[in-house]
């Protein structure tokens, strides 16, 4: 399974250090944060220096719906460089010809620069898969592919599915959306999967159970089609989703680049504190604070990776990395360890590793515990563990998946 840097703001020399160090397989480049002349200068630096890496331009359309409102903010989306882009209103794209037109303008813009993968636009479905919002999200869906044939390019063309997590509770909603997909006539090779999280960043779980339930079956329900399917900001829960059949996952440095929400485009309301480092631990299945793991990691020696990406958090430094390069390094390191585990083609092989992933880490959540020193704050403790086994449980269910069979 495939990692992918999700790039933004600060991007420095972190995608290139990721490449170097064989961490990740790509980049998902943001035009929000480049300017076209640099968008098209780290395209080719990768394509001539790194040629077996993957690389895309999330063309970040979804944010069309919400470019006339005060405030916004799009960064160089809105520059004349990306002439693609600009304000709809949803009853503008209620209009199949206003699709595919939009179709055409952002998919003749991405066939002009150097990426390996093609990501269409689309829509965020916010709320429920039987909306307008999920019409038109279906219609851009539908046509992608003739559009894009139309190009006479040869590169693969990934359709976008971004989801508000609130549209995936419904599982007869879901279950008639996914009918609707796999069943093109003309179909794309892939989809490149948004799960809009507004409502979990700024709590201590990583994702509820019937979020990550419904974006695991996505996955797997996807892939069974014979599609290639590519996960954006999903960090962490990346191997989780590989269980389910996905070919890659994405992840950056900043809480937005972890996460899809839209909170990177709306107006800001209050300024942001800077952030503290954190340690992903893969034996705690969460990412810790580098104090909390100052205070930890002698007690419970588990809560370490034995990865290389370790060396970042010298014990003598107090735990804390140098800088943010070498904080994304040791995530995208771990992640990529977690995903190592992940076999092809082996779904209950799979969800077992899963299980035994989190019943471990309940393990050494409880030796961590037990240590009066070593108390975590809330983001940092075993909360998330519960949703992520119902989570796995529920998309067994949802999936007829028979863990009894060998």
């Amino acid at each position: 399974m495939k990692l992918y840097a999700q790039q933004g703001h600060g991007t420095g020399d972190k995608i290139n250090e990721g490449l170097d160090r064989g961490y990740i397989d790509g980049a998902i480049l943001s035009p929000k944060d480049y300017h076209l002349d640099r968008l098209k200068k780290n395209l080719e630096h990768f394509k001539n220096n790194y040629p077996n890496a993957d690389r895309m331009v999330d063309p970040q359309y979804y944010a069309t719906l919400i470019a006339s409102i005060d405030g916004v903010r799009l960064g160089k989306l809105t520059s004349d460089e990306y002439s693609y882009f600009e304000a709809r209103r949803r009853g503008q794209l209620e209009s199949e010809m206003q699709i595919q037109n939009d179709l055409e303008t952002t998919l003749r813009f991405q066939a002009s620069l150097p990426v390996t993968h093609i990501l269409a636009p689309n829509i965020i479905i916010p709320q429920s898969l039987n909306s307008i919002e999920a019409v038109v999200a279906k219609n851009f869906i539908r046509n992608t592919r003739s559009v894009w044939s139309s190009l006479s390019d040869d590169r693969p063309i990934y359709t976008t599915i971004a989801i508000g997590a609130d549209a995936l509770r419904d599982r007869q909603e879901l279950e008639d959306f996914l009918t609707d997909i796999t069943l093109l006539d003309k179909s794309p090779d892939g989809f490149y999967l948004l799960v809009r999280r507004d409502s979990i960043v700024t709590t201590n779980q990583l994702i509820d159970s019937q979020t990550l339930a419904g974006w695991m079956l996505l996955n797997h329900s996807l892939k069974l089609n014979g599609y290639e399917v590519i996960n954006g900001y999903s960090d962490i829960l990346t191997p989780f989703l590989g269980v389910a059949g996905a070919d890659a996952g994405a992840t950056g440095w900043y809480s937005n680049l972890k996460s899809f929400s839209m909170d990177r485009f709306e107006p800001r309301i209050s300024g942001g504190k800077q952030p503290i480092p954190r340690f992903l631990s893969c034996a705690l299945l969460n990412s810790i604070r580098f104090d909390e793991l100052q205070r930890v990691r002698d007690i419970v020696p588990k809560v370490m990776n034995k990865l290389e990406s370790d060396d970042f958090y010298s014990i003598t430094n107090g735990s804390s990395p140098d800088n943010k390069t070498e904080e994304i390094l040791q995530t995208w390191d771990a992640i990529a360890h977690l995903n190592s585990s992940i076999t092809e083609d082996d779904v209950v092989r799979n969800i077992r590793q899963c299980n035994k992933w989190v019943d471990q880490a309940q393990e050494n959540y409880i030796q961590v515990n037990s240590c009066t020193k070593s108390h975590l704050q809330k983001r940092s403790d075993h909360s998330h563990l519960e949703p992520l086994r119902y989570g796995i449980q529920m998309f067994t269910d949802l999936a007829e998946i028979d863990l009894t069979t060998d």
